[in-house]
């Protein structure tokens, strides 16, 4: 990204968090009051807008390397929130201004909240438009092409949501030109590094330490640590099994990466629970009279429901029902087989949206992937439910890729899709 690019970025990010707060603070007077602010309200929030802007600063909202990315930041914005309301009082007060009524800060307090993060919600969406025109992309390359390396290209390669363009590899052991993955190609040595990256304008430098000899790690370290030169990034090892977010603790100074069991947690999780168990209620009562007719005429040929043991968040097992039906049955290509499944969602066993659901007896299969697979919950619908899937590798592939990128929108999305499916499989001519 451009140095007037980030300028741009970075201007509106302030304008967007300042008009957020403002007309937050100004929606919670007219509903306490009943009435536009006051001159002296209004001057108030002026007095308290820059430190309220320097909390966010100080909680590193300005970042541009890591905003706009995860939904942790708007737990970040609800933080600075609460630090830029205790700031506008104490301002307000050291300036002789009359105290402010309580419920004003609380509602003050909870709808700026509101603006700043609905503000930061359509600048991503702003931003991301942007990058699908091509603007707002940093060039990128990654040292390592084993198949971690290849996994975090393939990761990075919607422009729109990365922000980079990978454009190549750098690789201790396959020789200069080599094809690695989806066109791109080794581009040399890691001891031609700085070259290579002066040569491709290289902003940022993915560099996979368990794919290159332990003398050239430390070669690409010394290289490129001085600044004014691109940003240096270290993925963790296992990037291809793990998909969850790896943080960072300190004992006694001494940095460790920790691995969280659970993808979501938080608001992320807090997101997802309201998702499956609002919506799940609803689509449960919805969808019953279907399940009581299907049910019924199986019941004329023998059991209505199959009971199998399942894998679920954490390894644990849980037992859940589908319809029974052939492989290759109507209830079975359109999905409907699942539905008995609302119902275990509403146990809190799967979700909505998930990873297919394992059985026990096939955990063997999928023994590479269980540990990102055990992050979250399965689900009655998921990505391998919509999209072509040729294999496993596929399969997970998908799987994964909405594991790392879960969003409220795309569960939405992915439940759309599947509506759709259904409908299509039921109806052939539906485009």
């Amino acid at each position: 990204m451009s140095r007037r690019g980030r300028f741009i970025l970075l201007a509106s990010l302030l304008l967007s968090d300042a008009l957020g707060v403002t007309l937050g603070l100004v929606a919670a007077y007219f509903i306490v009051q009943r009435g536009w602010p006051t001159p002296e309200y209004l001057s108030a929030i002026g007095l308290g807008l820059v430190p309220w802007l320097a909390s966010f600063a100080a909680l590193r909202l300005y970042d541009l390397d890591t905003i706009l990315e995860d939904s942790q930041e708007y737990a970040t914005v609800a933080t600075g929130c609460t630090y830029g309301i205790v700031l506008l009082v104490a301002v307000t007060s050291l300036g002789g201004a009359r105290g402010l009524a309580l419920p004003f800060l609380f509602g003050g307090w909870a709808l700026s909240i509101f603006g700043a993060g609905l503000g930061r919600f359509l600048m991503r969406r702003v931003v991301r438009a942007m990058r699908r025109a091509g603007h707002l992309i940093a060039s990128a390359l990654i040292v390592g092409a084993d198949e971690q390396g290849r996994a975090i290209a393939r990761q990075l390669k919607s422009e729109a949501d990365s922000g980079l363009r990978v454009k190549g590899f750098v690789d201790d052991f396959l020789p200069t030109g080599t094809l690695v993955e989806d066109g791109l190609r080794v581009l040399g040595h890691p001891g031609a590094l700085p070259a290579i990256a002066a040569e491709h304008d290289i902003a940022e430098i993915v560099v996979v330490p368990g794919a290159m000899a332990w003398e050239s790690f430390q070669e690409v370290l010394s290289q490129m640590s001085v600044g004014g030169g691109p940003r240096l990034r270290l993925s963790p090892g296992y990037y291809d099994l793990l998909a969850t977010t790896p943080r960072v603790a300190h004992r006694n100074f001494v940095p460790l990466i920790v691995v969280d069991s659970a993808r979501l947690s938080g608001l992320d999780g807090l997101l997802k629970a309201v998702l499956d168990y609002g919506l799940g209620l609803v689509i449960a009562i919805l969808t019953l009279p279907v399940s009581l007719l299907i049910g019924i005429v199986l019941r004329r040929s023998g059991p209505a429901l199959v009971t199998e043991e399942y894998l679920g968040i954490s390894g644990r097992t849980f037992r859940a029902r589908a319809f029974r039906c052939a492989p290759e049955g109507w209830l079975a290509a359109t999905g409907l087989r699942r539905l008995p499944l609302l119902w275990t969602v509403l146990q809190g066993h799967l979700s909505l949206v998930g990873p297919r659901p394992i059985p026990v007896g096939q955990r063997d299969d999928y023994r590479r992937w269980l540990p990102s697979l055990a992050s979250v919950k399965p689900g009655v619908t998921g990505p391998w439910a919509v999209v072509p899937i040729a294999g496993l590798e596929e399969e997970m592939r998908a799987v994964l890729y909405y594991i790392r990128n879960w969003t409220i929108w795309l569960d939405l999305q992915i439940l759309l899709q599947t509506l759709l499916v259904t409908l299509r499989r039921r109806w052939g001519k539906l485009e």
